[in-house]
């Protein structure tokens, strides 16, 4: 795989993996963060390579670096939604997603996971309402989870 990672994107808290013998290495996005990484970091979160199990098959810092699609902005998300069920579907995702939460995907300041796409998805068709949940963009990004 390309390393197309920018490294500005990794949270500070991300562990970086050097183990470089690891047989899931390339599919591994702690590896691609340390790869990533740069001399102008002094300071950096490592796996401790004495937790690294032998059997790296089952390593239990393994993060895939597969790709996630994530949703961004709910403005127009109830725009063909009749009042009725708009309401109530917007009380729901307030709800699930908290008030500060759900203004800040509403100001496109967070992207919506797909899990939480499911969700609001399943919200639509527990109200009835088969057309798809559309958003404003989607962007492809590393799962930092």
């Amino acid at each position: 795989m390309e390393n197309n990672l920018d490294y500005q994107l990794v949270p500070d808290y991300y562990a970086h993996c050097l183990n470089e013998q690891c047989s899931r290495r390339s599919q591994c996005l702690r590896h691609l963060v340390a790869q990533a990484d740069t001399s102008q970091h002094n300071v950096i979160r490592i796996i401790n390579p004495k937790s690294i199990p032998a059997d790296t098959n089952n390593c239990p810092f393994f993060k895939s670096n597969r790709k996630i699609r994530k949703a961004w902005g709910v403005k127009h998300l109830l725009d063909n939604v009749p009042y009725k069920d708009g309401s109530s579907i917007r009380q729901q995702l307030i709800d699930y997603f908290g008030r500060n939460m759900y203004y800040h995907i509403y100001r496109l300041e967070r992207g919506i996971l797909p899990e939480e796409q499911a969700y609001i998805q399943n919200v639509f068709r527990a109200n009835g309402i088969a057309e798809e949940p559309q958003y404003e963009k989607y962007t492809e990004e590393y799962d930092f989870r």
